[in-house]
């Protein structure tokens, strides 16, 4: 990514940063605080990298977890987790966590953390009082620090434009892209007009049972103008639909022209042929 001949590496996971490693030929170097972006904890599902604005120099486009999800999280209000022992019985909780005002409160209330931590039923005898308890409040310093936390700052699926010094800038994908996680992404000029597309899909159907199903996602065609933005083409007039638990999207070459693969969890494979006009 910083045009020296050599490949470097960018890596994208759940509760973690977009990170970028520099190669200097002997060993990949962390260089994702030079990279010029604000902060991007997120659950990123996947990558793809092209040159999309034709300037010589590779972009990335990063899929998120979306924006249309009962978890959200933002710069004023963190989402994020705890995972300890809590109960002292050799058993993992886990706490979802929301910020607010710089303070984190737990994301459920005393029924279902009652349930699974049963000495905050004991302390906390009624809704009211628990509904005003921090999580610090909940399980104090000691029992946090040894806990793993894990927070996050945004969850939107983004486009990431190479500068061409050594810095990317961050830009949202369109607000359909954002209805769904993005778990699988294709760039190819969709339509031949030498500018590169985003084929992107996915949905999350694995849940915990007081969370709905991330489901929303049909699969998109994301148009691009060459110059490093995108319009959404809804599927009514692509005629690519992936409404199923969407964990990932190939391209091959057919004699047909270029197909679109789709995995689904569970379920078969689909396949799309690209028909240029």
């Amino acid at each position: 990514f910083d045009g020296d001949g050599r490949l470097d590496l960018v890596t994208a996971g759940e509760w973690m940063p977009l990170q970028f490693y520099h190669n200097d030929g002997a060993r990949l170097r962390d260089v994702t605080a030079s990279m010029g972006l604000p902060p991007m904890r997120g659950w990123w599902y996947s990558l793809a990298s092209d040159d999309f604005n034709h300037d010589g120099h590779p972009d990335l486009v990063a899929g998120n977890l979306g924006l249309n999800y009962t978890y959200t999280t933002s710069e004023k209000g963190k989402f994020g987790v705890y995972a300890a022992d809590f109960t002292g019985n050799q058993t993992t909780d886990v706490v979802l966590t929301q910020e607010l005002d710089g303070t984190e409160y737990p994301l459920f209330g005393l029924a279902p953390l009652g349930r699974d931590i049963y000495p905050l039923a004991v302390r906390f005898p009624s809704y009211a009082a628990f509904s005003l308890a921090s999580v610090p409040q909940l399980f104090g310093a000691v029992q946090l620090q040894r806990a793993v936390h894990y927070q996050t700052d945004t969850f939107a699926s983004v486009y990431l434009q190479n500068n061409g010094n050594g810095t990317f800038t961050a830009r949202p994908l369109p607000k359909l892209a954002q209805i769904s996680p993005i778990r699988g992404i294709i760039a190819h000029d969709v339509d031949g007009d030498g500018n590169l597309d985003l084929i992107v899909a996915g949905n999350l159907y694995d849940a915990e049972p007081n969370t709905p199903a991330a489901d929303a996602g049909n699969g998109l065609w994301v148009r691009g103008d060459g110059q490093g933005h995108f319009t959404s083409v809804a599927p009514v007039e692509s005629g690519f639909l992936a409404p199923r638990d969407v964990t990932g999207l190939g391209l091959i070459h057919t004699p047909a022209g270029s197909a679109v693969l789709v995995a689904n969890n569970g379920d078969s494979l689909q396949a799309f042929v690209i028909r240029r006009p």
